[in-house]
């Protein structure tokens, strides 16, 4: 450039200088609200996939310690015959009675004195309570047992050999003493595998002060390799770099059970901090044992210093935000360069009509705008999404390498295309209506589709825009197709998962109680009768079906003898069976079903009168889902034999719920008694009542 072309372009240059700063200025701050996006919906995603990280871990880890939980209380109702019976509640009385070295069972020396014959009666019976005690430890599936008098010497055995007992197995036992209700140690390797000891007290015949009193342990041991082995086993549901693991505390320190390890327990140098509550709080840490980053939280199983902690690699979990970061940051960089090139453009274009260096100038900016255009079509061809535009036809214009790839066709094939020849008449009739609707309203259109490219299912989240000439009239429509196949997906484990935990909770009813299974399975036939009968919404049939599933779930805390009490129950019975719907809420209250299947259930003893419990609800204030369940749970009742009567046919159970038209929405009554004369219904009676 020559001095005298320089002086020439400075009045241009100082004429312009004004819009040349607001142009800087507005540029800087779209570059500032360009950043502040960028970082707000990143920060926005990342709360999002914490909270459904979270949320999946902790419906896991829950599921896990209650299916725990449940095995280990049928290790206690499986014993409750034995220390419940009157033959071993005598026997440990007197031998509780006899101020004598219980020894004497196993030598045959019995010592002179007051008790001689006392003695001698329990010697006489020591061989039928040593082999009824053998018996039962092997029909059980205990590895070994024993009878523990209150002095900590055992006296009736499984094992012809009885080794001594541990200092740690001493102090469960006299824990059971003071507190005599079953208790469990830790989990213990030994050559039968990993295990665990359990105490259960033995109640005297003769009550103290209308207390029961200890008057015996029983301790036995039960191999648990294989349940802890299928815990921590991962499901086809399960995602990368997610595992379940389990801890345990003892005297020496935590430790975690590793059942496929030659020790089969392994101490944890650092062990994570637990909360107030004895529980592990979701954060993002370092594993068990290990130096790899997870999201991690752990659920305590209730009187027992063992812990359920689900875990999934940090790296796993966050590999879709890291693909969004960087698609937000190139858009922002996009948009960004544009507006920039736009603004140089302009500027240029104005310098350029008052002098032919300033017109030379912006002829090199222009291939310079060429390049930056071969730049965004480089980019264009790699972004992922498809963008296509189609003209006022339906016929497409334009569509990025992404696109013709998806649809399995070069670019220019896909060209003069309409979307019922891309993607089938039904899919291509549906597009074609939101084309309408973006065109009617002017406003961008967002719809939802499932479309099947290379016979591979694919669901698309579509935004249609109008494309507008200079004039403001419409040219086109201009579509962008983002792949969300892979949230569909995780919505659908999700789902499953729930599913999972509902037949997990099921198959504890049926291990606890058959019966409460059998009416459970019954109600769900029935449930599901009415809600067809009624013509339920798909949702609120599937909230039925599965809220009966579950609804006897409450009565699995409730005492045998007083749900088959042949006499009339006390009120204080009565408030104890009633407190199975708060036992149901305690289990239920926490998993989210995305149905209203805990509601149903917690309502489903409430009448329309308000007789009902727990909270007296009246009329419409009871959801339509527990009131088809209070039906169909009366109605099965009723048609079963009880205790204290005989089953009652369908007609008499019909009537009986007519009768009670205070109680029972008469409508779903007679929809039931239209339901059970059609063949459906009939079929289902007549299995019912065989």
């Amino acid at each position: 450039m020559t001095a005298a072309s320089s002086r020439t372009a400075h009045p241009a240059m100082g004429k312009h200088k004004p819009e040349l700063v607001m142009g800087i200025a507005i540029i800087s701050l779209v570059f500032v609200a360009l950043l502040t996006w960028v970082g707000w919906t990143i920060r926005a995603k990342q709360g999002e996939l914490r909270g459904q990280i979270q949320e999946r871990l902790e419906l896991l880890a829950n599921s896990r310690t209650e299916v725990l939980g449940a095995w280990l209380s049928g290790l206690v109702q499986q014993t409750d015959k034995l220390i419940s019976s009157d033959l071993f509640r005598l026997y440990a009385t007197d031998m509780d009675m006899i101020d004598a070295d219980p020894s004497f069972l196993i030598t045959g020396v019995i010592p002179e004195g007051k008790a001689y014959d006392q003695m001698a009666q329990l010697t006489d019976q020591f061989p039928l309570m040593h082999q009824t005690f053998s018996d039962f430890t092997s029909f059980a599936g205990f590895l070994s047992g024993r009878i523990v008098h209150r002095t900590g010497q055992s006296y009736i055995g499984s094992d012809s050999r009885m080794h001594p007992i541990s200092p740690v197995q001493m102090g469960l036992i006299k824990k059971t003493f003071a507190y005599p209700m079953a208790h469990f140690s830790t989990l213990r390797q030994t050559d039968n595998g990993l295990v665990i000891d359990m105490c259960v007290p033995i109640f005297s015949t003769a009550a103290e002060n209308e207390e029961k009193k200890a008057v015996a342990v029983v301790l036995l041991t039960k191999s648990a390799g294989t349940t802890i082995t299928a815990l921590l086993s991962n499901t086809p549901l399960s995602t990368k770099g997610e595992r379940t693991r389990i801890m345990q505390m003892t005297d020496t320190g935590f430790e975690e059970i590793v059942p496929w390890t030659p020790g089969g327990i392994t101490a944890l140098a650092a062990p994570p901090e637990l909360n107030s509550s004895q529980r592990l709080e979701f954060s993002q840490r370092n594993g068990l044992g290990g130096q790899t980053p997870v999201f991690s939280l752990g659920a305590k199983i209730p009187d027992l210093d063992l812990w359920v902690v689900q875990e999934v690699d940090v790296r796993d979990a966050t590999k879709d935000l890291q693909g969004y970061t960087r698609v937000s940051v190139l858009i922002a960089g996009l948009i960004a360069m544009v507006l920039s090139l736009l603004f140089g453009a302009i500027w240029w274009r104005t310098m350029g009509q008052s002098h032919k260096r300033i017109a030379d100038e912006f002829q090199g900016l222009a291939q310079e705008l060429e390049q930056q255009r071969n730049f965004l079509d480089s980019i264009n061809d790699t972004i992922p999404d498809f963008i296509a535009v189609k003209n006022l036809d339906g016929a497409y214009t334009f569509a990025n390498p992404a696109l013709a790839e998806g649809v399995g066709r070069k670019a220019d094939e896909v060209l003069g295309l309409d979307d019922v020849a891309l993607f089938g008449f039904d899919t291509g009739k549906r597009m074609e209506q939101s084309d309408e609707q973006a065109l009617r309203t002017g406003a961008p259109v967002t719809i939802t589709e499932r479309i099947f490219l290379k016979s591979q299912e694919h669901h698309f989240q579509i935004t249609k825009v109008t494309l507008t000439g200079d004039k403001g009239a419409p040219q086109g429509i201009v579509s962008v197709f983002r792949d969300i196949t892979t949230m569909i997906k995780a919505e659908e484990r999700k789902r499953l998962a729930i599913s999972q935990t509902v037949e997990a909770l099921v198959k504890a009813i049926e291990f606890t109680d058959p019966y409460l299974a059998g009416h459970s399975l019954l109600m769900r036939d029935v449930s599901s009768l009415l809600a067809e009968s009624l013509r339920l919404s798909p949702e609120d049939k599937a909230t039925v079906e599965m809220a009966s599933n579950l609804s006897q779930i409450g009565k699995m805390f409730i005492d045998k003898a007083i749900l088959t009490k042949v006499d009339q129950l006390t009120d204080e019975e009565k408030h104890l069976v009633q407190k199975h719907v708060d036992h149901a809420a305690a289990i239920l209250r926490q998993i989210d079903f995305e149905l209203p299947v805990y509601e149903s259930i917690y309502q489903m003893n409430e009448r329309l009168d308000g007789s009902g419990y727990p909270n007296g609800l009246q009329g419409e204030d009871i959801i339509i889902q527990a009131r088809v369940l209070s039906v169909a749970n009366s109605f099965c009742a009723m048609i079963r034999p009880r205790a204290y009567r005989p089953a009652m046919n369908a007609a008499q159970a019909l009537e009986n719920l007519r009768a009670s038209a205070n109680s029972y929405d008469l409508n779903i009554v007679e929809a039931l008694s239209t339901a059970l004369e059609t063949s459906r219904g009939s079929k289902m009676l007549e299995k019912a009542l065989k």
